[in-house]
């Protein structure tokens, strides 16, 4: 029985099928844990996602408590009954460490003041009051509206307390305006600890609690040693423990989830952060909430089935490697060939003759493999002259042939940075056509694209061989001098292209008159950068024109 391509062929489509078995029963088990971390990871997120809104809600309920108090202190002028309100305030909410009525005069006097201490609400003596004019949320908060709030970012409390009380803490201030007038402030320091545990007391234990400020300082952190670094004197960062967050710092993203490999002393986790508006509208300000999970627990429930799959694919392996032992010897020495010429031709290299001559399916394929083969070297060829095509359109003018703006700027920045570095001076000469409009309006644009073409002949052709000419735009163009030793030599090269100007130029045979302004600009002398450099040449070229005189 003569074994022919299309039996071979059946006996390799058969071990593929087992293969196929392995590898979908591979895929499943890898998909599943997939698919149950992903959802894992949107509920995490999702959790974080409602934990920054009642984190927001939570601030909005301190700022309305502020406006509500600023609004009592505008209306009570007894100061014994706005202590009254302050301790009821206090004794209502256990995070609210402090209550004030600071005055708007006589340097930001405290008029009334209401301290939690030993966790009962006592008001200060008057001659134990204090002037804060020098705080931000005095002087922020008076420039604000009836009704609106200031919110300070968060920090060690330092004002005036002993170490014992230097916690961490925020404050809200809202304006007190009394007959159209700021008459003071209502202050209410809020500790962040009692604060921030009403909304991560109901996490589960596995579930990390993490919050950072716009700047990336860690407020809070399952490890109490890495908050408030900048109290300290350091940085400790969120950005720099997880590197993706700094799209949130940056503003480049609102929200990110990643995975950490644990280490010996911690366990693989799922992290998800969020970025939670805070402070007025308007500020831009931001912190940033997150969560973790351990990685574990997402992925409990996949090791069973791993289990069954994995008994599975042991007997399947075993079928398949005897499967695969048989068809190599079977069907893949014909193809050795055929696989050499096509791991060569994917490499760009020469390859032996292929077997086109046999008359069965490996000469069909071998026939194919050839025909594609030199269609693919036309598509090559055909293609990379058209990359050159584009690069070369990308980079210089359509009309005049010269380099166009963005290659000026590349070439520009080159330029400045060998000056840099070699400290010989190069120059930027400006060209604007002057009356071009005219020529447009009178002669026809074919005309003024003529009149261009000849201008960038004469320029190229007026300075040296190793400046660089190129338009800019319209009926502008520079000149980049480079090793420019004083600013005669650049002004030799503008007066020589100022020369070339002087006699008519050649329009299809008619002598037709140009003129052109020209201003200089060198570096390092007039200029730092690309930018001005390109600005004072340009200025220099206006002083030209406005002048009225030929002159560079």
């Amino acid at each position: 029985m003569k074994w022919g391509m299309a039996l071979r062929l059946g006996a390799l489509l058969a071990s593929f099928s087992v293969f196929a078995a392995i590898l979908a029963g591979y895929y499943t088990f890898d998909s599943s844990r997939d698919r149950l971390q992903g959802r894992a990871e949107r509920s995490l997120m999702a959790t974080t996602q409602v934990l920054a809104r009642h984190m927001q809600a939570g601030f909005g309920t301190v700022a309305r408590d502020t406006s509500f108090l600023a609004n009592v202190a505008a209306l009570e002028h007894d100061r014994g009954r706005l202590a009254e309100v302050f301790k009821a305030s206090l004794a209502a909410h256990p995070s609210y460490q402090q209550i004030r009525f600071i005055s708007a005069r006589d340097y930001g006097l405290e008029l009334v003041r209401i301290d939690r201490r030993g966790g009962v609400p006592v008001r200060i003596a008057d001659e134990a009051l204090q002037e804060k004019a020098h705080f931000p949320f005095v002087f922020e908060a008076l420039g604000l509206a009836a009704g609106e709030v200031y919110v300070s970012e968060f920090g060690i409390n330092h004002e005036g307390s002993s170490e014992e009380e230097a916690l961490p803490v925020f404050n809200m201030a809202s304006p007190v305006v009394q007959g159209g007038q700021v008459r003071g402030v209502v202050v209410v320091r809020v500790a962040a600890e009692p604060f921030l545990q009403n909304f991560n007391a109901a996490l589960p234990a596995p579930y990390g609690f993490f919050l950072s400020n716009r700047w990336g300082d860690f407020l809070v952190h399952p490890d109490a040693t890495r908050t408030f670094g900048f109290d300290r004197g350091q940085r400790i960062l969120i950005q720099e423990a997880f590197t993706p967050v700094a799209a949130l710092i940056e503003g480049r993203a609102l929200e990110a989830v990643l995975s950490q490999q644990g280490t010996d002393d911690d366990e693989a986790r799922v992290f998800s952060f969020v970025r939670m508006p805070f402070g007025g509208k308007d500020e831009g300000r931001f912190m940033v909430v997150g969560l973790s999970q351990p990685l574990a627990a997402v992925q409990g429930e996949v090791v069973d089935l791993g289990r069954s799959i994995l008994k599975i694919l042991l007997v399947l392996s075993l079928v398949g490697v005897a499967l695969a032992a048989w068809v190599s010897r079977v069907v893949t020495q014909p193809l050795q060939a055929m696989a050499a010429a096509t791991q060569a031709f994917s490499q760009g290299l020469p390859h032996g003759e292929l077997p086109v001559a046999r008359k069965d399916e490996v000469g069909d394929l071998a026939r194919s493999f050839q025909d594609m083969e030199q269609q693919i070297g036309r598509q090559i060829t055909e293609l990379n002259a058209s990359r050159d095509a584009m690069a070369h359109l990308a980079h210089h003018d359509a009309l005049t042939g010269l380099p166009n703006r963005r290659m000026f700027e590349q070439r520009l920045a080159q330029v400045l940075e060998l000056s840099r570095r070699s400290g010989r001076d190069c120059a930027l000469l400006f060209v604007d056509l002057d009356d071009f409009k005219a020529i447009n309006d009178t002669r026809g644009h074919a005309v003024g694209d003529l009149v261009l073409q000849a201008v960038a002949r004469t320029i190229v052709g007026a300075v040296r061989q190793v400046d660089t000419v190129a338009r800019l735009a319209g009926d502008e163009f520079t000149v980049l001098c480079e090793n420019v030793d004083s600013e005669e030599a650049a002004l030799q090269i503008a007066a020589k292209l100022e020369q070339a100007f002087e006699p008519p130029l050649d329009i299809e045979g008619q002598p037709f008159p140009v003129r052109a302004s020209i201003g200089v600009s060198l570096f390092p002398r007039d200029a730092q950068d690309a930018h001005m450099l390109l600005a004072n040449a340009d200025a220099a070229m206006y002083r030209v024109k406005q002048g009225h005189r030929r002159r560079v």
